[in-house]
Order: C-alpha cells, then structure tokens, then sequence
C-alpha cells in the first residue's frame, strides 16, 4: 500500500504567482486607464465634429490644433522610436533579447501617445498598444527587483498577457457611466 504524499506548493513557485498578480493587476489599471481615456475622447471627439457641422468657422482652429498635436506626438515618437507601430514586435524582440527598450520611456510615451492618436479619432488599433504597455509594466518590475534575464523574461511575458486580458475586459465601460 503506497503512502499519500501530500503535495507543498514550493517557496519559488508562490513568489511567481505573486510577483505575476502584482505585474497584471499593475498592467490592467494602466490598460484600463488608457481605454477609458480612449473611449472618453472618442466620445468627445464626436461631439466635437458635431459642432464643426454646425459652426463651420470653427474648423480652421480646430485642424491647427490637430496639426500641432500631430506634431506633438511626431516629436515624442521620433525621441522613442520603440513606441512605433502595434509595440508587438518590439516585445517580441525584448523577449530574444534583439531590443533593449527604456521600459519606462516607452511605458509613458506609448500611453500619452497612443491616448492623443486614438483618442483624437484615429483608426489605429488597442491590442498592440495595450500588449506593449503591459510588457513594460513587467519589464520594470523586473528592472526593479532586479531579476535575472529568465525572470526578466517570464515578467515581460505575463504583463503582455495582462495587458491582452485587460484590453479584452469590459469594466472601463462601466467606469463611463460614474
């Protein structure tokens, strides 16, 4: 008769499950953010193109601000080139150790960026974006603590994989009506 061996959930095993909690639920308050501050423009920008229908005086200043916000996110974007594009192939190139992106850089300036060019009525996608800025919140969790390039790897990883879930998650709609 074999003897029932009680399985222990091992000390390395638990401390990845919480430093993998604490890079998603980090990654979903900033993806999250940046939907709601997406659909909140996108909102307000309609209303906007509304308005120009009715006071078409008001168009001219409306394409110089949108010029100069154009220029805007041109400059941010010529000074971090990694924020360029969906940001799935620069984490995939983190991830073979082909890049090396400032995680914190790319983390503010994508989302600044990607809030003005969504937000503003573009048709750019959220997945990429929303995957980017997940794998920089693990990135700089794992600059932080300073993890070893394995670890380094696994926290990129699972920030993707929150920053994907989160983009897929419906509460931001919810915040809209408070």
């Amino acid at each position: 008769m074999k003897e029932h061996e009680i399985k222990k959930l091992d000390h390395t095993k638990l401390v990845f499950i919480l430093k993998g909690l604490i890079i998603g639920g980090i990654s979903g308050i900033i993806v999250s953010l940046f939907r709601l501050l997406i659909e909140v423009a996108g909102e307000k920008i309609v209303g906007i193109y509304l308005f120009l229908q009715i006071h078409r005086w008001y168009i001219i200043p409306w394409l110089i601000l949108m010029i100069f916000c154009a220029i805007f996110v041109g400059k941010i974007v010529q000074s971090e080139p990694d924020i360029k594009g969906s940001g799935i192939p620069q984490v995939e190139g983190e991830l073979q150790g082909e890049i090396h992106q400032n995680w914190f850089a790319v983390l503010w300036k994508k989302f600044l960026t990607g809030v003005l060019s969504v937000g503003s009525g573009l048709f750019l996608g959220r997945e990429g974006p929303s995957i980017q800025l997940g794998a920089t919140v693990g990135q700089g969790f794992g600059h932080f603590f300073k993890a070893t390039p394995a670890e380094k790897k696994i926290f990129i990883s699972s920030g993707a994989a929150a920053g994907l879930s989160a983009r897929s998650n419906s509460w931001p709609r919810i915040w809209a009506f408070f």
